[in-house]
């Protein structure tokens, strides 16, 4: 039966409108206006549900996520004593050797309570970026795709709505070397192993409108050169989402100049990697000429700003993209926290503190620069372009990936309706957003 979803306010990317509603069919936005056109347009018969006291939007969506990560939350916030190096290399000691411990059913559940969290924070659908893919000591199980299937199921039992984004691992660096014995979970052998996993995937998975899958190229440390141009061809085949880590770590930046004369966004430029199905995670140290080339392409990136911090990795570049044109998305990566509304305003707070003044990132309104419509829509719509889902939107034909904020909550007392977008990503909250089921 079509749903008519009747909130305080609804926030439809642009703007907040009293007195609108939702029509909801089969899962999907049927209509988005005042509650009149919206009730014309669905017909009699409808369902009204009435959320009083609450605003209607599209659910966040978490672009980049390493589900299995959350295992290591509380395990890497030291250092030995008397060494002052700990960065991203030393992280990940900690992370290969939980990657190494996981059984299935260990996975399972790690990924199931690392999605609830997700959910109950406010997140309405995630692209889990999934390279683990093989036994402990390396061999293939006897479904190649058991652990992605893992994770799926993890995600659907919780209710969150999933895109796969299936990971190539082949190399242990820059150089070529093979992959070693602590990454060998994570070893491709092959496109056509990668492509007829991905097969298997989408088969498997089609008949669920929860579910999708992408192709994910992990990084130029594990890609071969001569395989990126085939992957990104079958991504265009295939009309599959393309992400890869890029230029997250300076080592990384350092090592592709020294053997390949280029930067990673150039080398990936060159071989033709860069589209508008493309979306760059990170994306930390780069210079306008790379930034410049992601835009030429339609391209965009993925700042997962609560790591990056844990990490130190740098700060996100967001100016540098915003300023280009190229949109932004965000991702919770190695879920050290579980937060959309903090992931949306750290990009912009931390420029803040780099450049000593306020609002680096906005739009024109009027007579005013405001931030906070941009950050929303990095956190719904431009998500759900990069993960090719549709969802982050609300509107005629999008998924009903839907969120409902309590409007009677301390964060908005006093607040006014134009002020909405503001009041949520300065002060918002995990938990302050429910999922609409």
């Amino acid at each position: 039966m079509p749903s008519l979803l009747r909130p305080d306010l609804v926030w439809d990317g642009a703007a907040a409108h009293d007195g609108w509603a939702v029509g909801v069919v089969d899962g999907r936005v049927a209509a988005v206006g005042p509650e009149s056109d919206v009730a014309r347009i669905l017909g009699p018969g409808v369902a009204t549900r009435r959320l009083d006291g609450r605003a209607l939007l599209a659910a966040p969506v978490n672009a980049h996520s390493h589900a299995f990560q959350r295992a290591i939350r509380g395990r890497t916030q030291w250092r030995p004593a008397g060494d002052d190096v700990s960065d991203f290399w030393t992280w990940r000691e900690e992370m290969y050797e939980v990657a190494a411990s996981l059984e299935p059913e260990d996975l399972f559940r790690i990924s199931r309570a690392c999605f609830a969290e997700m959910r109950a924070a406010g997140w309405g659908s995630v692209g889990e970026f999934h390279y683990l893919h093989r036994t402990p000591d390396g061999r293939r199980y006897d479904d190649p795709v058991l652990l992605s299937h893992v994770v799926i199921e993890a995600a659907r039992e919780v209710g969150l709505p999933i895109c796969l984004l299936y990971a190539v691992y082949a190399t242990a660096g820059v150089a070529g070397d093979p992959v070693e014995p602590r990454q060998r979970r994570f070893r491709t052998d092959s496109v056509d192993e990668a492509l007829s996993n991905i097969e298997i995937l989408r088969s498997r998975w089609a008949h669920d409108p929860g579910v999708d899958v992408g192709l994910a190229p992990h990084s130029i440390r594990a890609v071969p050169a001569a395989w990126w141009g085939e992957l990104a061809d079958a991504a265009e085949t295939l009309d599959l989402p393309l992400h890869a880590h890029v230029s997250e770590q300076r080592a990384e930046v350092e090592a592709c100049l020294a053997l390949r004369g280029k930067r990673p966004v150039e080398w990936l430029a060159d071989l033709g990697v860069l589209s508008e199905r493309f979306t760059a995670i990170h994306a930390t140290h780069v210079t306008a000429g790379e930034v410049g080339l992601l835009a030429e392409a339609g391209a965009r990136v993925c700042a997962c700003p609560s790591t990056e911090r844990d990490l130190g990795d740098g700060v996100f570049p967001g100016d540098r993209f915003h300023d280009a044109g190229v949109p932004i998305c965000l991702g919770s990566d190695s879920q050290t926290l579980l937060d959309p509304w903090e992931e949306l305003r750290l990009p912009e707070y931390h420029l803040r503190l780099v450049h000593e003044r306020r609002v680096v990132m906005g739009e024109t309104d009027g007579d005013r620069v405001r931030w906070a419509p941009q950050a929303l829509r990095a956190a719904t719509a431009v998500g759900g372009d990069a993960l090719r889902t549709g969802g982050g939107r609300l509107e005629p034909g999008a998924p009903a990936w839907l969120v409902s904020v309590d409007l009677e909550h301390p964060v908005f007392e006093g607040g006014r309706p134009s002020e909405f977008a503001e009041l949520l990503a300065v002060a918002g909250r995990a938990g302050l957003a429910e999922p609409l089921s």
